[in-house]
């Protein structure tokens, strides 16, 4: 099993919907929820009943009166389960602790935020997965926010009498606190091992002892291959970068785990306030049969966007390395954009990324 971890943001949504055919028992994402969404609502005239317009400093177009969201509005849960089409996925109501992570646009993150400083509004929201059959409830133990067993035995109670399984996310330096609990676990259940950016041969004694924990639930090792402080500009161009090593992604398998995860290529950050135009174009395009990803960069990193012609010229150039079949539709989408003139900026080449990693995860 593989499980493609995604913060609930716009480019991750998008390849929910784009790539969903590939999900289902052997490909089950784990959603980050990081940020509220809601149905927008607008002003309405009580005489013609027509949303009312108004003409905002520097328009020349009217637009309609967006009246402040409620929490009626709120469509978190239903825009996933609607992307998912049916298919299952994990939900962790993502927490955080101040200082985890670094240069965050607050705006984009409130929901996380709200979460990590109330334990109730955490667990309420935990709590509201019931309504939903397709979502497994994801508790999350690590850094400023390990429970109590008794906390934990109460909180799964809960959850289990309106979910038909649980998942338990747990960061290796906790593992040995809950071994009791997860030998509770059923064989609905599972068990996910968080090594984050660790390297799983320097862990493994952790996952001998992950492997000889007795339960009956599923066990999958989590981490995050590509390291947050490395920017665009440190990988080479035209290589199989070393910066990402990929190993938990087939060495699972040699401590009898059910399955892997990780962030799809990309880093396990939260939103920033973005950094202007500056950096390096890059394209990191995984390969499964090498389990490598071939970088592609403009060392220009003064260009920032307008550097992406020439990674996406050698993307091109290199298809018969990155798409032997020609039946990989990321490649195709980047082609067919490039014959539009259109070469991507940042989010684009998140969505770029992501999916073709899941895409190639998805070949036998």
């Amino acid at each position: 099993m593989y499980v493609p971890i995604m913060k609930n943001l716009a480019q991750e949504i998008k390849v929910t919907k784009d790539l969903n055919q590939h999900f289902g028992e052997s490909i089950m994402p784990l959603f980050e929820l990081i940020t509220e969404k809601y149905n927008d609502r607008f002003k309405i005239d009580p005489k013609t009943g027509d949303p009312v317009k108004t003409l905002k400093p520097g328009n020349k177009i009217k637009t309609k009166v967006k009246l402040p969201n409620k929490p009626e509005d709120i469509k978190t849960l239903d825009e996933i389960v609607t992307n998912l089409q049916g298919k299952r996925a994990f939900i962790d109501f993502f927490r955080h602790q101040p200082n985890e992570y670094k240069n965050v646009k607050v705006s984009d993150v409130q929901l996380s935020f709200s979460l990590s400083r109330d334990y109730s509004y955490y667990r309420d929201r935990m709590l509201e997965i019931k309504d939903y059959e397709n979502l497994i409830p994801t508790i999350s133990i690590k850094d400023g926010f390990k429970m109590s067993i008794t906390d934990l035995n109460s909180f799964i109670t809960e959850l289990k009498k309106n979910n038909s399984c649980i998942a338990l996310r747990i960061t290796d330096n906790y593992l040995e606190d809950y071994i009791e609990e997860i030998a509770k676990l059923s064989h609905h259940d599972f068990i996910m091992l968080d090594i984050r950016e660790q390297n799983a041969e320097a862990k493994f004694i952790e996952l001998q002892e992950f492997q000889e924990i007795e339960t009956n639930a599923k066990k999958i090792l989590l981490n995050s291959p590509r390291p947050r402080k490395k920017y665009n500009s440190e990988f080479n161009n035209l290589e199989f970068t070393r910066i990402i090593d990929n190993i938990v992604a087939t060495e699972y398998r040699q401590y009898k785990l059910n399955g892997f995860g990780d962030f799809g290529g990309l880093k396990d950050r939260l939103p920033s306030p973005g950094g202007g135009n500056n950096g390096s174009a890059l394209a990191l395009i995984f390969l499964k049969d090498k389990n490598k990803f071939f970088s592609i960069v403009n060392e220009d990193k003064t260009l920032g966007v307008t550097g992406y012609p020439y990674v996406v010229q050698e993307v091109l150039n290199n298809v018969s390395l990155l798409d032997k079949t020609n039946t990989c539709p990321i490649i195709k989408a980047i082609r067919d954009n490039a014959k539009k003139g259109s070469f991507g900026g940042w989010p684009s080449w998140i969505y770029y990324t992501l999916a073709r990693y899941i895409h190639q995860q998805a070949t036998k």
